[in-house]
């Protein structure tokens, strides 16, 4: 299995995105979602969120909010919450989050990806990182799928 690490804010809506609509801030871009499926379509990959928008939404919750904005994947958990105040540092809390889902598993993804906007050095070699200001490109898509293995 093919796994990847979402997060939303600065990989699936940005601020070019938000500021059309500024009273809104917890809206998805559906071009933004049309890339990361085609990260999945080609790849095989799952989803694991590791946003944190799992503190405040339930996995139904979220799984719905993709939909409605035409996720085709699989979102096949989440990361646990570990408060990040413990490291002293977000980007610290978000990496070890992720690296404690991976050692939970019973077998170990065939590879993962992770797509933030956060640099996370420890986890830096599956890191595709995104910008706020921008969000998912396609330029990610293709980095995504060269770090799963699908060239």
């Amino acid at each position: 299995m093919k796994v990847v690490f979402l997060d939303f804010d600065g990989v699936l809506n940005s601020y070019g995105f938000l500021k059309q609509q500024p009273h809104r801030m917890d809206r998805l871009d559906p071009a933004a979602v049309a890339r990361l499926n085609r990260i999945l379509a080609r790849s095989g990959a799952k989803v694991v969120i590791s946003s944190s928008w799992r503190v405040h939404h339930s996995l139904e919750e979220l799984r719905r909010r993709l939909g409605e904005v035409g996720f085709a994947g699989e979102v096949i958990g989440e990361t646990p919450d570990i408060s990040w105040e413990e490291y002293g540092d977000p980007f610290r809390g978000r990496a070890v989050e992720i690296q404690s889902w991976l050692e939970r598993q019973r077998e170990p993804p065939e590879s993962f990806v992770v797509l933030d906007d956060l640099y996370l050095e420890e986890l830096a070699q599956f890191l595709v990182k995104t910008e706020f200001e921008a969000g998912l490109g396609d330029e990610h898509v293709e980095a995504a799928l060269a770090i799963l293995g699908e060239t």
